[in-house]
């Protein structure tokens, strides 16, 4: 390519999750890609990505006014692309390309909305009817796992040919041999239910009646007052000595420096990216045996587990804490996995790649 090609991004917030901390990093790693960005939100006094966007074109509208900023700004701009983020700007974007036809739609599906127990299956049964429509109508797809491809073809109905698999990447970095921790176990994400809290706290219980000395330590957002209940289940499950949460943790690493085994036992994920980022800070992970997490993480000494089955995994991880050489091992050979097939600088070259054929064809 000799000319970059000038894309704007829309995200409804740049709250920092899993998505948007994708984009912050991927961003960076373009070589003939020209971004801007455009979000309705940019939750800077909260948990933001913002602080990571300081190289990039950022445009933000958050008065009722948006919608009409969003299209001027279309209208204003010859960009090649417009690239949408999760189903409030794909539906956006969606209806402003079916009356201007000139526009260049890709979409990125991160999730898969509305199948969790929590969610409102109503609302996403009628809006997934026109978000059917608008991604079969968009210029291609990208479904950051083969999980969600599947989703998208089988149950939402969307082309097989509008859709290419593109997986998260990371940036992968020098780092010193990790010091043991002394059995500390870590669980980091949003404190929601599927995430696999109580599974976590379960098997934490059966640990100790292993007579294995560990520590368990929690970290990560309370958006909807679960952490009432995981306090609840380590006062139950007597783990109080055992247990130690974190309020906040401004930079992973830092979390992931305190622990030895990263153990993860969500239900449902779009792809878990919290879990590539402990593999690529060195530490070993344990996790559900589910798609997309058994995509990208490597089945050593039994590190995928069934999550349904507690003290099986609290018996797979007491065999790691017991033999060093073991847990060296499942670090060694998770992060040389992901070395191989994650770098983000491979995701990068597949989204540009996946640009050039999306107005090509």
């Amino acid at each position: 390519m000799t000319t970059k090609l000038k894309v704007l991004h829309v995200v409804p917030t740049l709250k920092k999750d899993g998505a948007e901390v994708q984009l912050s990093e991927i961003f960076k790693h373009f070589n003939n890609v020209n971004v801007e960005l455009f979000t309705f939100d940019k939750y800077e006094n909260r948990d933001s990505v913002i602080d990571n966007l300081n190289s990039i074109v950022l445009h933000h509208k958050k008065s009722l006014a948006s919608i009409f900023f969003l299209i001027k700004l279309i209208k204003d701009n010859n960009y090649n692309i417009i690239h949408s983020h999760l189903p409030k700007s794909d539906l956006i974007i969606g209806v402003l390309k079916y009356f201007n036809k000139n526009i260049n739609h890709v979409v990125s599906v991160h999730a898969q909305y509305g199948t969790r127990d929590s969610e409102n299956k109503l609302k996403y049964f009628f809006s997934n009817i026109l978000w059917k429509k608008i991604l079969n109508r968009s210029n291609g797809v990208i479904a950051i796992s083969n999980k969600i491809n599947i989703w998208l073809k089988e149950d939402i109905g969307i082309k097989s040919e509008k859709i290419t698999t593109i997986h998260y990447g990371i940036k992968l970095k020098k780092r010193n041999y990790k010091e043991y921790k002394n059995n500390s176990i870590g669980m980091a994400a949003r404190i929601l239910p599927w995430k696999g809290w109580d599974k976590v706290i379960e098997t934490a219980y059966y640990l100790k009646n292993l007579g294995i000395n560990f520590t368990l330590k929690l970290a990560g957002s309370d958006d909807e007052g679960y952490l009432y209940t995981i306090k609840k289940s380590i006062h139950e499950f007597d783990l109080e000595e055992n247990v130690i949460i974190f309020d906040y943790f401004t930079n992973i690493e830092d979390f992931f420096d305190e622990i030895d085994i990263f153990l993860f036992l969500s239900s449902s994920e779009g792809f878990g990216l919290v879990v590539l980022e402990a593999i690529e800070n060195n530490v070993a992970v344990v996790c559900s045996d589910i798609s997309p997490l058994n995509e990208f993480v490597s089945n050593i000494s039994g590190a995928l587990v069934n999550r349904d089955k507690p003290k099986e995994i609290a018996n797979v991880i007491a065999k790691i804490l017991e033999n060093k050489d073991e847990l060296e091992k499942i670090k060694f050979k998770q992060k040389e996995h992901i070395l191989n097939n994650f770098s983000i600088e491979k995701s990068a070259t597949n989204i540009e790649k996946f640009y050039i054929n999306a107005i090509n064809v």
